[in-house]
């Protein structure tokens, strides 16, 4: 038996409208009165997709999109073609017995979990956005569909705290951008998948040189840069660790370092989407950075920070292999992996990179 709307469960809602941190749980409280499992609560704007789950559900939705089901996923192309319909709809009613039966989105992934019965609704945001509400994994299907008409009376309240969400959130990225840019910041927003969502107004100078942005990620001119950027973001996917990229420009010349730092835990929820700060560091000191410096901003190895100190100083591949007591086949091959892990190429080239960070 589904419990009545309450007070309380409204009240819930709307907290969680003004708080989003507060989403997981006030989905937890809503599934747990319709008699579902979990729920989403999924953002989409012309710039990226954000989304709330509750604990329940968190998981098998991270593996939903880690398998990539989310590219052919006919429960939410289905809904949105519904998207005028003033209420909750159930996979039954974007489904047919034979398609839930047969479908590799329900055989292979949604029924083995027990969460092919669920229900959904579209709601437009109060800006260019859309608003997914799903209530998922029924334990049948008729219990979704006579979990709708509570629902129903639910949505209002939803749709109106959702909206309130997405507000607060462009506010908080929009403090946060206008917060660097008071200090003199270059640091960008960005989406795990390396697109740029928004920055302050001296990264937007500074990068414009190396990189380019658009729809998709943002792409470095410099191909052995981009290879780098990318290799990075794909390690974030599977580690979420920080990384330091050297960033070339058009003519193949060092001209800074783009630091990369993972969102976590708070930070994620405070600005939603954003998984990774980026920094573009171009310092001007008039001093040679130390190797400790260096090393730390192309991920060196002690022993290959002093090797490319040396070059930047002039010294030669043996001046270095008598100056440390080492043979000079023990140079050349440190030499190789500071060329790889500082994406240049020759000595001098390495010398202009450093010099550049003076």
């Amino acid at each position: 038996m589904l419990a009545r709307v309450t007070a309380d469960l409204i009240g819930t809602i709307y907290e969680a409208g003004a708080v989003p941190e507060l989403w997981p749980e006030a989905l937890q409280k809503v599934a747990s009165a319709v008699g579902a499992r979990g729920g989403n609560l999924i953002r989409s704007t012309t710039t990226h997709l954000e989304m709330h789950s509750s604990p329940e559900v968190a998981e098998i939705t991270r593996e939903f999109d880690r398998q990539g089901w989310n590219s052919q996923n006919s429960r939410v192309s289905r809904l949105l073609d519904r998207a005028g319909y003033p209420g909750f709809v159930t996979d039954s009613d974007l489904h047919s017995a034979e398609e839930i039966a047969s479908l590799p989105i329900y055989t292979q992934f949604l029924t083995p979990r027990g969460a092919a019965a669920g229900a959904a609704t579209v709601i437009q945001g109060s800006r260019d956005d859309g608003l997914i509400f799903a209530m998922e994994a029924f334990v049948d299907h008729a219990a979704s569909r006579s979990a709708v008409p509570m629902l129903n009376e639910l949505r209002p309240h939803i749709a109106r705290a959702a909206a309130l969400t997405g507000e607060i959130q462009s506010a908080r990225v929009k403090t946060l951008v206008d917060a660097f840019d008071a200090v003199g910041s270059a640091i960008g927003l960005l989406e795990r998948s390396g697109k740029l969502l928004a920055a302050s107004g001296r990264f937007d100078s500074d990068i414009e040189e190396l990189a380019t942005g658009g729809s998709g990620r943002l792409r470095l001119l410099d191909e052995e840069s981009d290879r780098r950027f990318s290799a990075a973001l794909a390690d974030f996917g599977q580690h979420w660790t920080g990384a330091s990229v050297a960033v070339r420009n058009r003519d193949k010349i060092g001209a800074g370092v783009l630091h990369l730092l993972p969102a976590r835990r708070d930070a994620r929820e405070l600005f939603s989407n954003v998984s990774i700060f980026a920094i573009l560091a171009r310092p001007n000191n008039e001093m040679l950075p130390d190797a400790d410096v260096i090393g730390a901003l192309f991920d060196l190895t002690p022993a290959e920070a002093r090797i490319a100190r040396g070059i930047a100083q002039c010294l030669s591949p043996a001046d270095l292999a008598k100056r440390l007591n080492v043979s000079g086949e023990t140079i050349r091959a440190q030499l190789k992996r500071v060329f790889s892990k500082t994406s240049t190429r020759k000595q001098n080239e390495l010398s202009l990179l450093i010099a550049k960070l003076r």
